[in-house]
């Protein structure tokens, strides 16, 4: 098996199409925008002076720097770095102040809901979201440039690495074999088909992972490089993506579990691809049919969010795509459940219940289509 395992790999990692992929995805997203690294370190000196509790008297000092910033920019005043920087701080505290109170409001509604609601699934619900809204704490303060870059590597450009790495290199695993007619020496294998079969689905996991770890790695040293790698307490909400985000987490909580469920969506898709391939007597038809699974949902959510023009259906389609699993993203930024006989499921848990589904269907699909065809044979 392990002979068997080590064969696939090579198979794998000689193509050289997958080599030149990953370094023009590289080189694209390393184009995108220089960094004054001095510059960063002021900013974050500036930051720095106000780290930690947010106590009364920061916020009131705070509040000061506001109030003459928001004059200054009335009156076309110019701002110096330093002023600049100063409200820049102030906003943020005064936009993350304003976000903690409608919280504070929506948990004193919620909670005069639930009295008023009889057991059942919506009351459930609320009570959920009032249960994770009341454990979010925002009163640290520190600047999560670092982890923020991190966390956007993950849903802007890690996710399209990893699929167009995927396609490219598992979509021709058993395609490609049929086309040069070397499924004869598989279906023939001493090794037996079901063993021949498990290590190109372990080969290509392992692939995968290998992806994943590369550009996990490039992430981490650009950011650890351009903005340090401090800022990993603050929470979520400190991200302006995540500001409305019902979600508890410390950024270190947020990134070790949106990698875990990119992982996860990730496998699946790949042993989604195996079976495309398995299915597929052409690459072509098997990288293109591959490329609309992930493809389509992606053009969907992008063509049709912009306009504010997206159906239910098609929500309901990309909410559960493996594009949107992978992404991980939108299924932190709002607060989503779904009725599983009248208990509320969190969106990344169904994500990964699913993605372990798809990876245990698929795997087994496969099989069963290899030693059909060895009967046929």
């Amino acid at each position: 098996m392990l002979g068997l395992l080590k064969f696939e790999l090579y198979k794998i990692y000689k193509q050289k199409s997958i080599y030149i992929l990953f370094a023009l995805l590289i080189a694209i997203i390393s184009t995108g925008g220089w960094i004054d690294r001095s510059s960063e370190k002021v900013i974050y000196q500036g930051y720095q002076k106000w780290e930690g509790k947010l106590t009364a008297e920061k916020i009131n000092k705070l509040d000061r720097i506001r109030e003459d910033g928001n004059k200054k920019s009335d009156t076309g005043q110019e701002f110096t770095f330093k002023e600049h920087l100063l409200y820049s701080i102030s906003m943020v505290i005064f936009q993350q102040t304003n976000f903690t109170e409608e919280r504070n409001k929506e948990i004193t509604q919620l909670k005069e809901k639930i009295q008023q609601t009889p057991l059942s699934y919506k009351k459930r619900q609320d009570e959920l979201k009032k249960d994770m809204l009341s454990s979010i704490d925002t009163s640290d303060f520190y600047y999560p440039k670092g982890p923020a870059i991190m966390l956007d590597m993950i849903y802007t450009f890690g996710f399209v690495i990893t699929a167009f790495m995927t396609i490219i290199g598992i979509g021709p695993i058993f395609s490609k074999e049929y086309s040069s007619g070397m499924d004869q020496f598989l279906l023939s294998s001493k090794y037996g088909r079901s063993k021949a079969v498990t290590a190109k689905i372990l080969a290509s996991l392992l692939f995968i992972l290998s992806v994943i770890a590369m550009w996990s790695l490039y992430s981490v040293a650009r950011s650890a490089y351009s903005f340090g790698l401090h800022g990993w307490k603050s929470s979520i909400q400190s991200v302006i993506q995540f500001l409305e985000s019902p979600y508890p987490f410390s950024l270190s909580s947020a990134f070790t579990l949106m990698m875990m469920i990119h992982v996860i969506a990730a496998l699946a898709f790949g042993v989604l691809v195996v079976f495309i391939s398995a299915v597929s007597k052409k690459v072509i038809v098997s990288v293109l049919t591959s490329g609309v699974i992930f493809g389509l949902p992606l053009v969907l959510d992008t063509v049709l969010d912009y306009g504010g023009t997206k159906k239910v259906w098609v929500d309901r389609f990309i909410s559960f795509s493996i594009y949107q699993f992978m992404k991980v993203k939108e299924l932190f930024v709002g607060f989503r459940t779904y009725n599983f006989f009248g208990y509320p499921v969190l969106q990344p848990i169904l994500a990964v219940i699913l993605s372990f589904l798809t990876i245990i269907l698929f795997w087994f699909i496969t099989q069963w289509i290899m030693k059909k065809k060895q009967i046929t044979v």
